[in-house]
């Protein structure tokens, strides 16, 4: 153990310019969701409205899909320790144009303003990631390349679930979301001093070569990809379900805020009672398909985890809408067991976690082995341009309907369309695509797989 430890782990903590990206990074990733969960609780609080917090969402999504390439190549052609020093320098000050902002601009301007400062942030955060990948072989090298993106890999994980459902919550209830901006520009202040104190990397600033510039080659990519996608059955299947995931984490984004407040009759902020067992689920998930996965990839449980999580949408909504008319406790006619509509709700999110996780990783697989080497890079720019842009517009639609017509109806619509996407993607699979069992369920009779 000690020997494994030491080939692992051990001499990548030992660095001390590696503890102190890895430092930052949980400093900024934290902070990051953080911010995220305050945005949308805060523009609950002072709206009320679903779609404005769709809107929130686009403005923190959207700088993905567009400033991904720059940031890039900025990271590639600028000392990476500055372009992560002035990143987190100037979250900062974005972070304090938020006090500024709820505590002298009111009126009409108020809301536009946040949603830019929230566009901006989210623009700023797209500059980090890449210095700090492209830093972490400088500092470990590559023999420790692997352990080191272990850590910083786990560190993605635990700082969602640490500033979306553990310090985003706390601090808007002690401070309210005006202390928890300042709280969030500290935390991004002791990043930057962090990653100030690492090394230079000694780069030096180099005319780029004549070219096609970086969105050019950005479209360029795209289209090669997009074209090898449309030849290949099981990823055009695959992206279209990590198309329908991603569409999914947006709309419960965009959702459980006005649920908590206007369906529980919580403080918006509580929302972290649905987002606690959607963390709980996707960690069940991939517990599961780390121990099962081939069993569970054999069973074409992405489209089954699918179904069940469109299934859990509609019945969510069907008893979010009927509860308040019926006797309690919910389960009348089974008056020992006594479940409560907030009960029911931890239950059906916790199991939309554990499919939606679990979709989303064995579709992600399916992408990245049927790709060959030479093209998997296109294909995976193809598929994170569609899993940002494409959920945009229904989600916005979506937002102006949960104010017209209620959030539960909303989720029996989510609920219906994800199993009819489900579908799609299986057609779209065709036969070689599909799980031998359901195949031969649809065919009623024998698969290719049967005659070879």
């Amino acid at each position: 153990m000690t020997q494994a430890l030491d080939r692992g782990f051990r001499p990548v903590l030992s660095n001390p310019n590696f503890r102190s990206l890895w430092g930052a990074q949980w400093l900024a990733l934290i902070a990051q969701n953080a911010i995220n969960f305050i945005q949308l609780i805060l523009i609950e609080q002072l709206t009320g409205s679903t779609i404005h917090i769709g809107l929130t969402v686009v403005a923190f999504t959207l700088p993905g899909v567009i400033f991904s390439p720059l940031a890039g190549v900025v990271a590639d052609r600028f000392p990476k320790k500055w372009v992560m020093v002035a990143s987190n320098a100037s979250r900062v000050v974005v972070a304090l144009g938020y006090v500024v902002v709820l505590t002298a601009a009111k009126g009409p301007w108020q809301l536009p303003l946040i949603y830019g400062l929230t566009f901006l942030m989210s623009t700023l955060s797209q500059f980090f990631a890449p210095a700090e990948a492209a830093m972490i072989p400088l500092l470990v090298g590559e023999n420790r390349l692997i352990a080191a993106n272990a850590l910083f890999s786990l560190t993605i994980v635990l700082s969602q679930m640490l500033g979306l459902i553990f310090l985003g919550p706390l601090i808007v209830k002690i401070a309210r979301p005006t202390g928890g901006f300042i709280a969030i520009s500290a935390m991004y202040l002791a990043a930057a001093l962090l990653v100030a104190s690492l090394p230079s990397d000694r780069h030096q600033l180099r005319p780029r070569p004549a070219g096609p510039s970086p969105w050019q080659q950005m479209w360029s990519e795209f289209r090669e990809g997009l074209s090898f996608i449309g030849t290949q059955p099981a990823i055009k299947a695959a992206i279209t379900q990590l198309v329908l995931i991603m569409t999914l984490v947006m709309i419960m984004a965009m959702l459980m805020p006005g649920y908590a407040a206007r369906v529980l009759g919580m403080s918006p902020e509580d929302v972290v009672v649905v987002f606690a067992p959607v963390g709980v689920g996707m960690l069940i998930a991939t517990g599961l398909v780390g121990r099962w996965g081939h069993g569970l990839r054999r069973i074409g449980f992405d489209y089954i985890g699918l179904f069940f999580a469109g299934l859990a949408f509609i019945i969510m909504g069907v008893l979010s809408l009927g509860y308040p008319k019926w006797p309690h406790p919910l389960l009348a006619a089974f008056p020992q067991v006594d479940i409560s509509l907030i009960t029911a709700t931890i239950l059906l999110v916790t199991v939309i976690g554990v499919c939606v996780a679990a979709a989303n990783i064995l579709a992600q697989t399916t992408v990245q082995q049927d790709s060959p080497a030479f093209i998997r890079g296109r294909v995976l720019s193809v598929q994170f341009m569609l899993t940002n842009l494409v959920g945009i517009v229904p989600m916005l639609v979506l937002g102006g309907l949960a104010d017209l017509i209620g959030i539960p109806r909303v989720l029996e619509i989510v609920g219906m369309g994800t199993i009819l996407i489900m579908a799609l993607s299986f057609a779209l699979a065709g036969p070689a695509g599909r799980p031998a069992w359901l195949s031969r369920r649809v065919s009623g009779g024998q698969t290719d797989a049967d005659l070879t």
